[in-house]
């Protein structure tokens, strides 16, 4: 029986809305199918230098943070040099959406505002190897193992 924000499309799973606003299957426990995808995106954001507060991470340390199987990193935006973009932590997104490896916070050591951008990204559908990120710098890397 279809329920508010979700249809039943199959006896196998439901049709919802996924993170990104895109369509999405969802088996009947709730999970995402493979199917499904994946879609770059920035979890959070922060402007910091060595005189702010460390920034906090716990929010973004529980489950539901990210799609299953998908990667996060730690980076340093700024202007768009080619191959130069800090990074200060990656790894991945358990079954559950935990941000395995995430620290508790970022302390910055700089003495000029950086800003930082805790991203998620999925695997290349094109190219499996390649993991792809949201924006326009370092937006295809190589897939790093967890």
């Amino acid at each position: 029986m279809p329920t508010h924000g979700k249809s039943v499309i199959l006896e196998s799973g439901k049709r919802g809305i996924h993170q990104s606003g895109k369509g999405a299957v969802f088996a009947e426990d709730g999970s995402c199918k493979t199917c499904c995808g994946c879609e770059p995106f920035l979890l959070a954001s922060a402007t910091t230098n060595r005189n702010n507060p460390p920034w906090n991470l716990t929010p973004y340390q529980g489950e539901h943070m990210a799609p299953p199987n998908s990667y996060w990193r730690l980076i340093e935006m700024g202007s768009c040099y080619p191959g130069w973009h800090p990074w200060y932590g990656a790894g991945c997104v358990n079954g559950s959406g935990r941000l395995v490896g995430l620290p508790n916070q970022f302390q910055s050591n700089y003495y000029y505002n950086g800003y930082m951008q805790l991203q998620i990204g999925c695997l290349d559908p094109a190219d499996p190897n390649y993991i792809l990120w949201p924006g326009s710098c370092q937006s295809r890397t190589p897939r790093y193992s967890c």
